[in-house]
Order: structure tokens, then C-alpha cells, then sequence
């Protein structure tokens, strides 16, 4: 009996073993039963799968608890299939109609794209992986609508101009808010160096999922007061259900400069310049003994070659960067994790500007059960921002005397940066200036600082350490009710370096010059929300959210800086320097408390309505608290019974006819202390004292923008072919403009005051479809268009107009009635074929001829027959200031992109094309191509008036006229229409099958070769008319001035998973 119940237990046992041991298999088809490769097969609620061949084939072994099996695909439905008893299962995969599964990003929530009655453009993050870029934000131009991008030159991490709508303040920041992970996150450049260092470089692309663009009143008003310039949400990858993933993502490029304007050798150059000097009889061309004798001459170099020095070859080369991405994901049911690492090693098109970027992300959530779900977030990056020699591109850089974009043309080619002997061509002695480069043979300055020794021993670098972070609790007490609390902290310190030589350059002026502050820059945001989602009676959908919010911000800023090197082989900052002094001092703090709600609501989705709220208290106002709102509202006509009935729908299945109106504000750049009038300390005979240095205002309020937005919806041939098209207006009030004072007044400054208005309106317009959809070939394309009109309404009382600044030259002008920041110069009227002299226009209209070297009884300023100029009986010239017109709008009046994407078989073709059409630039480097003074020219000076009859674009070169190039005079002859179309991006990729790869047990792998800036097509002559030399300025975009060029970039990558 015992032998026969051992041997019953031991066949049940056995039995057991080979019912939790049952293989299932199957094969995995999509709609039209061709086999799918590559389907995730995974037992429900476990980690335990697979993945089908090549022939949509797989095999499985079950575990005993096992009860359905989950199919999934990228771009498919997924599905599950009970097990039962069955050995052979079978799944067929339908298309993901992602028109209904699509969810955006709303501000503390999602909603399904299908259901917004706001304004929210997407960006899938796939489309800016493995680009290269520094920031996320330079991948976006032509992918949305609204979205204007523009790098502003080839500077490594510069902010680009980031717009949404077009520009929506005068002295306060444009650049829309950044929203990570539901979190605030600093923007902007942090770096107080030569070297560029924007903070959102500390975001990987790689590591990014979508960025969802909120535009309109309804979807950015439940941001209020931070909201006038558009919200930016950017959504990071985390972990989904199934066992865990292992991808590498690497890529190697090479970057070169394009659009060097081509300049004379030094053949041509010494030519030209002695021919200039003859034409200029008040300078000494002729005798050398004589006073000012002015010759140019080539030189030969120790091997006896003549000396022709093409100065962008010492500036400029072709940088090798790399990046490496390594990420780990997975989950179950109840917990996933994303885990990523990065590395980034970037050189750019200017020698010793460097970027490096290390960075680590975690993202984590788990349920606990029902009712308890808790996560978090851990980001860090390391940034290093390197540069030697100033590019003179950034904002305020434009005329820096050792500017990189500057020293290619204004530098002499007939010297060279060596002596003969191999040290550093400076100039030496008394009789020159000895801080510029040397002369070799000419008898004058043919430059100013020489770029070699700065590019050797000077050093301008910013480190960044960036530390992100967030926990968050949620409550589902039950099924319509989520409570959530999130506390988020974003820390950014920033160390700055800087060391100039005593041996030339800005540091020679002080024997040497060092300094090296710290920034440290911290915040913390606790938000707190309470969310319902209830349907009643299968017909009213409500959704409802309430919550509050406090963010915390402060700035601490210190340092050291050093003059006077006791040796000049000393390059640190501990070094034997005489002279201390402090640095980088900084001090701010602001405080947000707001509250907020949103309510919404549609009935059987045909009729929509959405409602937002927030009152916002910020430190920074006297009357501490504003209310902003939007609203909006929907009409699906599709889903109507007579729409149905009448055999539209079969055509035409959505029409959402859509629009919201709404009020928000703008905070973004306003001083922590602007409401108050403050004191600065001093000494006054050896005692302390105190100095009236600041006069605030106590009534200064947030700057509003009141959004209108009228849009319809369209989905064909079951959106198959996908058209939207929106009307906007933003009537902007309230601007905070700097109001000048009555010098009796007795303040130092001028007063921060609300007083001017302006407003944006246009068009956006998108198309996207797929026009070719074929078992192995398909097309998918999409096409934006937006349109912008821009124009001031009202300054300050008294205030006519606002001049802004580029560096020392002033071409941008804000007056009421036009565009924000236009061009604003006396109109260029040719060359006269009589006299060679330069001709502009007067206020009216009238040609004036303008002579440098006035000969015994003429006169500088002429009328065309020869005669005194005169006003008003008055012998004047023309000026800027009394004869200058608006003579064009510098932000595009049309932008957009137009990007497809090609499949053949297992090749992906991508080509994105992106535009800007009606502006004007001001290329004031045009004017220092033409300079007569010793600055080298462009080749077009060649073709100079010579003789009488010659008809010309270039007048007679006179050698020391900077008048008649543009540069002491601002004209017209050298604004440019802006208009370009760009091939922006060209990626080509192959997807290895499936069966190559399973013996290697690699999941997925693609390899890939791209394109950034391929061509160009414009009637600009400067390097790229994509350019900003004022960085993001409100008021002084669409100038060029001494900017170095873009980059063309080659990149090769490989994509693999396990």
C-alpha cells in the first residue's frame, strides 16, 4: 500500500512538473496576415516571454499560474488571449489608431489628443534622439506649429531663440516655460564666461519621450502668471511592463564651417589697401621718412614663401564629437524603472570650444496596492562648457576686440601668427601699439589682437553641476478620486574660470587677468492636487482638478579676481598675482504661491468644454496676488447622427470645430527687488556709507497677454490625411518698459513701469498624412505653416521710441504702429558712375552724396550736382537719428517645416525641410568686409568704382572711410532679405531582420548616417541667415554682427537592443 501511494504521488508530481512546464506557440500577423517580427509575448502579470521571429512565429513555456498572454508591437494595438487549455495560439495586430490613444501633456495631468479643446502641438522624442545637438530645444524648428527656433550662431550650447507666437515682451524674457516631468526647471544661459552654458543642456535627448507645446489660454493657463510665453512639456522615459530592456544608443559626427565669407589674399590685399591709401590724399602713401607714412607689404616666412594667412583656418575646424547612451528599463505590474547614462563629447567649429556632458537619470513608480502608488525621479549632469579665444557671438560680444567671428576679416593676411623666428607675431616697442599683432612689413596696424596666443594660453570655462530631483505620494482612496503630492528640487551651480595671459590680448593690459565665481542657484517646488474622473450614465464626461503649489527660488553668487601676474608662466588663479579683488558677487530670492483648478467636460464627445484657474502671490509685485484663466469649448460635428447618416463620415470621420479665450501672465526675466528702492554700500572719506543706487516701483505688476483662439480639426479618409488650422490674436498689456526720468528728478535710474502694449496675430496651418502606404513602401508626411504679424501699440508716455544696442552700433528700433525691434537705417542709394562716391537718401527720399576726403572747395555732403546739402538753409549731413527710416521687420512674418519620411522594406529615409520667410537681417559684418581702414575686405571689393562711368556696388576705396561701408553710418547696404529654406535634417537608417539577430540574442539593431545643415537656400550672402547676434533679445534680432557661422554636420550611429 505505501509503495503504491509513493508511486501515485510521484505520477501527480510528475504530472504537475509537465502541466507548469505546457509551451504554447504561435504565429503573429498584422491586418492583412503578414507576419510581425519582433512582438513583445508575455505571460500577463509576470516577466516571463518572448519575442517572435522573423516569420511572426513563437514559442513559449508557461508557468503553472499562468492565465493570458499579452501581444505588443511598436505602432500597433496591443492585445491579450486567454490561455485556457489551448497549445496554439494565434494573434492578429491591428494598426495603433493612435488618434485615440495619443495622451498630451496638460500642466499636473494628460489628456487624450482627441479630447483638447486647447492648443498643444507634440513632438515625439524619437525625432531629436541622436542628433547633434547640445539642448533639445535646437532640434524643434519645422516641427510644430507656432514654434520659431533659431541657433544664433556656432557657439556650442548657446540658448537658441526660442519662440512660440512670436515675441511676447519688450524688456522681459520671450522664452516660454519649461516644464519637466510636471517640474519648473531653470532655462537660459548660466554660464558668466566666453563660453555659452544653457542650463537645459543638462536634459538628454536621448532620454527624452515627447515634448508637448501648450500655445493658447486653455492649455497654458493653469501655469497663470508664468504663461504668457507658452509652456514646454517635456516627458522623460520610464520604465513599462515586461522584463527588463537593455539599449545603446552611440554616434560619431564631424562638424565644419560653412558660409566663411571669402576674403582677399595677401597679395590682393596689399594691393588694394596701398591703392586705397594713394586715393586718400590726406594720408602718407609716398614718403617714409614723413609723418603717418602708410605702405602695405607682403612678407615671406623662414623657408622664404610669401605669407598668406587665411585667418579662418587658425579659427576655425572640423570638430569630432561623440555620444554614448546606455539605458535599462523594465517592470511588472506593479513597479517599472527607467535607468540611463550618458556621454557627450562635442567639439565645435571654432578651436578650443569644447562640450561635455556626463548624465545620469532614474525614474521609478510602484504601487503598493490599490490605494498607494509612490515614485520619483534622480537627474544629474556635469557639463563642461570650454572656450579660449571669445567667439564674439554672444550677446553683448558683438565688436569684442579678440571676437573669433570678427579676427577672419579684420586681420591682415600678409602676417602670419609666427615670427620667423616661431614666437607669437605681437607687436613690440613703444612706437606701436603693443598689444596688437605684429606688422611684419607693413608700416601700420593691420589688426588687433593676434587669435593664436589666446588660443593657447587663455581659458573661459563654465562647469555645471545640475542636480534634478522629485518624489511624489499618490492616494486612489477610490476608483474617481486622485490625490497626489509632489516635492521637487532643481539645483544648478555654476563654476566659472577664467585666465587671460599677460602676454597679449585683454589680459596684457593688466599683466594678466584671473577670476574664477561660483553660482549657486537652488529651488524646490511642492505641489499638491487633488483629481476627479467620473463618467455618469455613459454620456458626461467630468474630470476636475484643484491644487496648490508653492516654488522657491535663490541665487547666491561669490568669487575671486586677480590681476597683475607676478610671471607670466604662472596660469592659475592661486598663482603669485598683486592685485584682489572681489567677483561675481549676486544675491536674489523670489517666493511662488499659487492655487489652481481645472474643470473638464464632454458629452458623448461631440461637445467639449474646458475651464482653468490659477490665482498666483509672487514676491517680486507689491499687490502680491493675480487671477489668470482660460476657457475653452468644442464641437465633434462628426460624431453627429446627421453627419453620420449623410455618408460624410465615411470621408471626413473628425470635424472639431474648436476655441478658447483667456488671460495670463508674464514673469520671466523681472528683478527679485524691482518694486523697491534700494542702497549700495561705499566709503566716503575711509568711512562707510550708503549710495541711492536703485529706484523701484511699488506698483509694478505682472506683464498680460489676453489670447484669442479659433481652430478646426480635420481627419480624413479615417485620418489617414490630418488638417488643423487655427486664428490667434494675443493682445499683450501691461509691458514693463525702463521709463526715462527728469534729471531733477534726483534717481539713478530709469523706472521700471507698466505701461506698453503690443499684440501678435496670425495663422497656423498643418497637414500630415500618408500619402503611399504599401505592404513594403510607405510615405508619411507632415507640413506646418505659420503666419505672424507683430505690432507695438503704445510706449511710455513721452517714449517715441526704444533703441537697442549692438554692442556699439545701434540698427534696432521699437516704436508704435511697428514690428518689434526693426531695422532702423538711412537708405543706401547706390554708387554715383561719376564720381564713385557713396549715395544715400535723405528723411524724404532725396539722393545726398557723401565724399571722406573733402577736396578745397567741396563739400562732404552733396546734392547730385555738386552743390552744398542744406536744410532748412543749414549745411547738415545726414545722420542716423535725423534721416533714418524703418526700413524692415525682423521676425519672419511666415515659418514652418516640412518633413517626410520614406520606408522601403527595413531602410527609413527622413528628410526635414524648415523655412522663414519676410524678414530682413542686418548683416553688419558686410560693413567690416568693406571697411577701408586696414581691416581685410571681402573679394567683392575688386570690382570698386575706378574711373568715371563704372557702375558699381562698391564705391571708390578711400583709404580710413567707414563711412560709406555702413559702419560709422548704419545703411541699408547692408540689411538682406532673411528668407531661406533649409535642409535641416536627412537621416537614412537600416533595420537588421529579426533572424539575423536572434543568434546574437539582440533584440533590435539600426544603423544610421544623418545630415544637419546639408544646404541652403537664400539669397543672404552671410553665413546662414538662421543667426542672432544678440541671443534672445527681444529688440535687437536679425542681426548679424561679427557672428561666427553655423555648422554642417555628418553623423553616423547605431542604435542596439537586448
Amino acid at each position: 500500500m505505501r509503495k503504491l501511494f509513493l508511486l501515485l504521488m510521484g505520477v501527480m508530481l510528475f504530472a504537475g512538473h509537465a502541466m507548469a512546464q505546457r509551451t504554447v506557440s504561435g504565429t503573429v500577423t498584422d491586418e492583412n496576415g503578414k507576419p510581425l517580427p519582433n512582438v513583445s509575448v508575455v505571460v500577463r502579470g509576470t516577466t516571463t516571454g518572448t519575442i517572435t521571429n522573423e516569420d511572426g512565429k513563437y514559442s513559449l513555456a508557461l508557468p503553472a499560474n499562468a492565465k493570458a498572454l499579452v501581444f505588443s508591437s511598436i505602432n500597433k494595438s496591443p492585445i491579450e488571449r486567454q490561455i485556457g487549455i489551448a497549445s496554439l495560439i494565434d494573434a492578429s495586430l491591428k494598426d495603433e489608431d493612435k488618434s485615440l490613444q495619443e495622451v498630451v501633456v496638460t500642466g499636473y495631468g494628460t489628456q487624450k489628443k482627441k479630447d483638447l479643446t486647447g492648443n498643444i502641438a507634440s513632438v515625439k522624442g524619437a525625432a531629436i534622439a541622436n542628433t547633434p545637438i547640445q539642448s533639445f530645444e535646437q532640434a524643434l524648428a519645422g516641427r510644430a506649429t507656432g514654434v520659431q527656433i533659431t541657433v544664433p550662431s556656432g557657439v556650442l550650447n548657446a540658448p537658441p531663440v526660442f519662440r512660440i507666437r512670436g515675441t511676447n515682451s519688450i524688456s522681459l524674457s520671450s522664452q516660454p516655460l519649461i516644464i519637466v516631468d510636471g517640474v519648473p526647471v531653470a532655462s537660459g544661459d548660466f554660464s558668466a564666461t566666453s563660453a555659452a552654458g544653457n542650463a537645459l543642456a543638462s536634459i538628454n535627448p536621448n532620454d527624452i519621450e515627447t515634448i508637448d507645446i501648450a500655445k493658447d489660454a486653455a492649455a497654458t493657463a493653469i501655469y497663470g502668471s508664468r504663461a504668457a510665453n507658452g509652456v514646454v512639456f517635456i516627458t522623460t522615459k520610464r520604465g513599462k511592463s515586461g522584463k527588463a530592456r537593455v539599449s545603446y544608443n552611440g554616434s560619431v559626427s564631424w562638424t565644419s564651417v560653412y558660409g566663411v565669407p571669402e576674403v582677399l589674399n595677401a597679395q590682393q590685399y596689399t594691393d588694394f589697401k596701398n591703392m586705397a591709401a594713394a586715393n586718400n590724399p590726406n594720408v602718407n602713401s609716398t614718403n617714409p621718412a614723413g609723418t603717418g607714412y602708410t605702405k602695405f607689404a607682403t612678407a615671406t616666412d623662414a623657408n622664404g614663401n610669401l605669407i598668406d594667412t587665411r585667418w579662418a583656418d587658425i579659427v576655425y575646424r572640423q570638430g569630432l564629437s561623440h555620444d554614448h547612451n546606455l539605458n535599462v528599463s523594465g517592470g511588472n505590474d506593479n513597479t517599472s524603472y527607467y535607468f540611463s547614462v550618458g556621454y557627450s563629447d562635442q567639439e565645435g567649429i571654432q578651436k578650443k570650444n569644447d562640450f561635455t556632458r556626463k548624465n545620469i537619470l532614474f525614474n521609478v513608480d510602484s504601487r503598493i496596492n490599490k490605494v498607494l502608488t509612490i515614485g520619483g525621479k534622480i537627474s544629474y549632469s556635469n557639463e563642461l562648457n570650454l572656450q579660449s579665444l571669445g567667439s564674439g557671438s554672444l550677446s553683448g560680444e558683438a565688436f569684442s576686440t579678440n571676437g573669433a567671428g570678427r579676427t577672419v576679416f579684420n586681420t591682415a593676411p600678409n602676417v602670419g601668427p609666427y615670427k620667423n623666428d616661431g614666437t607669437y607675431n605681437v607687436e613690440n616697442g613703444t612706437s606701436f601699439n603693443s598689444n596688437t599683432i605684429g606688422r611684419m612689413n607693413n608700416s601700420v596696424t593691420v589688426g588687433f589682437y593676434n587669435p593664436v596666443p589666446q588660443l593657447d594660453l587663455n581659458r573661459s570655462n563654465s562647469e555645471s553641476n545640475h542636480i534634478q530631483s522629485f518624489t511624489y505620494l499618490q492616494l486612489k482612496p477610490i476608483s474617481w478620486l486622485t490625490l497626489k503630492s509632489l516635492y521637487a528640487i532643481d539645483y544648478l551651480f555654476v563654476d566659472n574660470e577664467v585666465f587671460q595671459t599677460p602676454v597679449h590680448g585683454d589680459g596684457a593690459t593688466l599683466n594678466g587677468n584671473a577670476s574664477s565665481t561660483l553660482g549657486k542657484n537652488k529651488r524646490w517646488t511642492w505641489a499638491n492636487t487633488a483629481q476627479f474622473d467620473y463618467i455618469f450614465n455613459s454620456a458626461h464626461t467630468v474630470s476636475a482638478l484643484v491644487g496648490n503649489e508653492q516654488d522657491r527660488r535663490t541665487g547666491l553668487g561669490f568669487g575671486l579676481n586677480r590681476q597683475n601676474l607676478s610671471d607670466p608662466a604662472f596660469n592659475v588663479l592661486q598663482a603669485g598675482f598683486v592685485t584682489p579683488n572681489t567677483a561675481g558677487l549676486g544675491f536674489g530670492e523670489n517666493y511662488l504661491l499659487s492655487s489652481f483648478g481645472r474643470i473638464n467636460y464632454d458629452f458623448k464627445k461631440k461637445y467639449y468644454f474646458s475651464g482653468n484657474v490659477r490665482n498666483d502671490q509672487y514676491s517680486a509685485f507689491a499687490d502680491k496676488a493675480s487671477t489668470f484663466w482660460g476657457a475653452s469649448a468644442g464641437w465633434e460635428i462628426a460624431k453627429e447622427s446627421f453627419w453620420e447618416n449623410s455618408g460624410l463620415g465615411n470621408v471626413i470621420n473628425q470635424f472639431k470645430l474648436r476655441g478658447s479665450y483667456g488671460k495670463v501672465g508674464n514673469t520671466a526675466g523681472i528683478g527679485d527687488y524691482g518694486i523697491y528702492s534700494t542702497y549700495g554700500s561705499g566709503l566716503y572719506g575711509g568711512l562707510p556709507t550708503l549710495l541711492f543706487n536703485f529706484a523701484g516701483n511699488p506698483n509694478l505688476q505682472w506683464e498680460t497677454s489676453s489670447k484669442i483662439d479659433v481652430g478646426v480639426n480635420l481627419g480624413l479618409f479615417e485620418d489617414r490625411l490630418r488638417i488643423e488650422a487655427t486664428r490667434y490674436y494675443n493682445d499683450i498689456k501691461d509691458l514693463i518698459l525702463n521709463v526715462p526720468q527728469s534729471p531733477s528728478a534726483g534717481v539713478p535710474n530709469n523706472i521700471p513701469s507698466n505701461v506698453g502694449s503690443m499684440y501678435n496675430k496670425g495663422w497656423e496651418f498643418s497637414i500630415a498624412g500618408t500619402p503611399i502606404q504599401s505592404k513594403d513602401f510607405s510615405w508619411n508626411s507632415t507640413l506646418n505653416i505659420t503666419t505672424n504679424k507683430n505690432e507695438v501699440t503704445a510706449l511710455a508716455p513721452g517714449l517715441t521710441e526704444i533703441l537697442t544696442a549692438t554692442s556699439l552700433e545701434t540698427v534696432s528700433r521699437s516704436a508704435i504702429g511697428f514690428p518689434l525691434g526693426s531695422l532702423f537705417l538711412v537708405r543706401n542709394g547706390g554708387v554715383d558712375p561719376a564720381t564713385g562716391r557713396r549715395i544715400v537718401l535723405n528723411k524724404a527720399g532725396q539722393p545726398v552724396l557723401y565724399q571722406f576726403v573733402v577736396p578745397a572747395g567741396q563739400f562732404q555732403w552733396t546734392n547730385p550736382d555738386g552743390t552744398q546739402y542744406k536744410e532748412n538753409g543749414v549745411a547738415v549731413g545726414i545722420t542716423q537719428a535725423k534721416d533714418g527710416v524703418m526700413f524692415g521687420n525682423t521676425n519672419p512674418k511666415i515659418y514652418g517645416g516640412f518633413d517626410n519620411t520614406f520606408r522601403y522594406k527595413n531602410f527609413d529615409l527622413n528628410v526635414l525641410l524648415t523655412y522663414q520667410f519676410g524678414y530682413f537681417i542686418y548683416y553688419g559684418s558686410n560693413a567690416g568686409l568693406h571697411d577701408m581702414r586696414f581691416w581685410n575686405n571681402h573679394v567683392d571689393v575688386l570690382t570698386a568704382w575706378s574711373k568715371p562711368g563704372d557702375v558699381s556696388t562698391v564705391p571708390r576705396p578711400v583709404y580710413g572711410d567707414n563711412v560709406s561701408n555702413g559702419s560709422g553710418l548704419p545703411m541699408s547696404y547692408n540689411a538682406f532679405k532673411g528668407d531661406f529654406v533649409k535642409l535641416k535634417n536627412v537621416t537614412l537608417s537600416y533595420t537588421f531582420a529579426q533572424s539575423l539577430l536572434n543568434k546574437a540574442k539582440i533584440s533590435s539593431a539600426r544603423l544610421f548616417v544623418s545630415g544637419q545643415n546639408l544646404a541652403i537656400f537664400t539669397k543672404y550672402p552671410g553665413p546662414d541667415p538662421e543667426v542672432s547676434s544678440n541671443g534672445t533679445s527681444n529688440t535687437a534680432q536679425g542681426v548679424d554682427r561679427n557672428t561666427i557661422a553655423n555648422g554642417r554636420t555628418i553623423l553616423f550611429g547605431l542604435n542596439i537592443g537586448f
